[in-house]
């Protein structure tokens, strides 16, 4: 259910703009510690500074925050890659691996901040339907910034469908930001990042 089901509220007022925000910040540092099975909405409250009534008055239930996390931490994602790509001035961008690079970089900084609750996420998805739609369509818009992106070098962008290029890149930059962030390598990032630098360009650009 959602948070505007008749037996919640949508908050109109500062203060209860502030308390909402409260607990989707509680649930996000309970969930990212300890795990959303082991966490419960009176922990939550309690984590929040509100009463589980107050908890209610907001939320139905405990998946109703993780979601509205959800939606937090997607945003959070988002507004990071724009600020990254307002950064670059594509009338004048020669060094490609430069962009590149800046682009991963922001990625990889985006997803450290996070690193508990992509962990959870992913085990979420797993077994939840919503949540995996969820997260499916906020896979099409990182495809869609890609070719986003792609599109506005085309004049550059040496690829017969650019289109398909954009989910080969967006799927390439996916997995190893996540094998840098989440996963035990045996290889430095730098080395990881560096390979990947490398490909992409040459991939797009040669």
């Amino acid at each position: 259910m959602k948070d505007t089901d008749d037996k919640t509220r949508t908050p109109q007022q500062d203060r209860s703009i502030k308390t909402k925000q409260a607990i989707v910040t509680a649930a996000m540092e309970l969930f990212s510690n300890k795990g959303y099975h082991q966490t419960n909405t009176k922990q939550i409250a309690a984590a929040a500074g509100v009463s589980t009534g107050s908890f209610y008055s907001y939320f139905t239930d405990k998946k109703a925050v993780f979601i509205e996390v959800l939606k937090y931490y997607n945003e959070a994602l988002l507004s990071r890659v724009d600020a990254s790509l307002a950064e670059i001035n594509f009338d004048n961008n020669s060094d490609k691996k430069a962009v590149i690079s800046h682009l991963v970089d922001s990625l990889i900084l985006s997803h450290q901040v996070y690193t508990g609750f992509h962990k959870e996420l992913s085990i979420m998805q797993l077994s939840d339907d919503e949540i995996k739609r969820l997260m499916d369509e906020q896979y099409n818009v990182g495809r869609q910034i890609t070719l986003g992106y792609l599109q506005l070098d085309k004049e550059e962008v040496n690829v017969a469908d650019v289109e398909a290029a954009a989910i080969v890149v967006f799927e390439s930059v996916s997995t190893i930001v996540d094998a840098i962030v989440f996963s035990s390598r045996s290889i430095a990032a730098e080395r990881l990042k560096s390979e990947l630098v490398n490909m992409i360009a040459k991939y797009l650009y040669d």
